[in-house]
């Protein structure tokens, strides 16, 4: 029944009934959450799932809520850089952006493309034009090493790479496209 009930969540997500999609994952998520426990792979899959069907709504405060547990949970069994995790810091940031929390939304870009900076390179640069994007101040608060009770490894590659974002950041036009350029094509993906 279950596996059914995901195979439908997946035909109405690819349809675009995101509505509807949302119900059935957030069906699975209670059951699984129950009968599997909350780090079970296949709950964390049905609560990934409600994340990106709230993103494609604008259900912001929903998705800010469950991307915080969601986002705690994978750095703990996947890693602060690992793909799943990564997803869901993008997904969270964007919904911090919707909601006014600039500076929280900025440190978690931070924070993700230092893990991913040994790893990925150009999308640990785009995330850190969307830190630059929200708060000028990013570059400062990168070069104290610790970001969010997070050390950062990279720090002194990400003051560089941050400050040539603030320098390439002169109007509000761009902060606007370095934010959608590093955040919003995932979402939509």
């Amino acid at each position: 029944m279950l596996d059914e009930l995901n195979s439908q969540a997946r035909e109405l997500y690819d349809a675009g009934e995101f509505s509807h999609a949302l119900a059935d994952y957030s069906v699975l998520r209670e059951i699984r959450s129950r009968r599997e426990g909350p780090y079970s792979v296949k709950y964390l899959a049905a609560l990934h799932d409600c994340v990106r069907c709230m993103s494609h709504l604008n259900l912001w405060m929903d998705s800010n809520l469950l991307c915080s547990e969601l986002h705690a949970k994978y750095v703990r069994t996947h890693g602060r850089g690992g793909g799943d995790t990564v997803d869901v810091a993008r997904h969270w940031g964007w919904a911090m952006i919707h909601l006014d929390q600039s500076r929280s939304a900025a440190a978690l870009c931070m924070t993700t493309a230092d893990a991913m900076w040994d790893s990925d390179r150009s999308g640990a640069d785009l995330l850190l034009g969307a830190a630059a994007a929200q708060s000028p101040e990013a570059a400062k608060l990168a070069a104290t090493g610790l970001v969010d009770g997070v050390r950062l490894i990279h720090a002194a590659d990400l003051v560089t790479v941050l400050d040539r974002w603030n320098r390439a950041l002169v109007d509000d036009g761009a902060r606007t496209s370095a934010t959608t350029d590093s955040l919003a094509p995932r979402v939509a993906a």
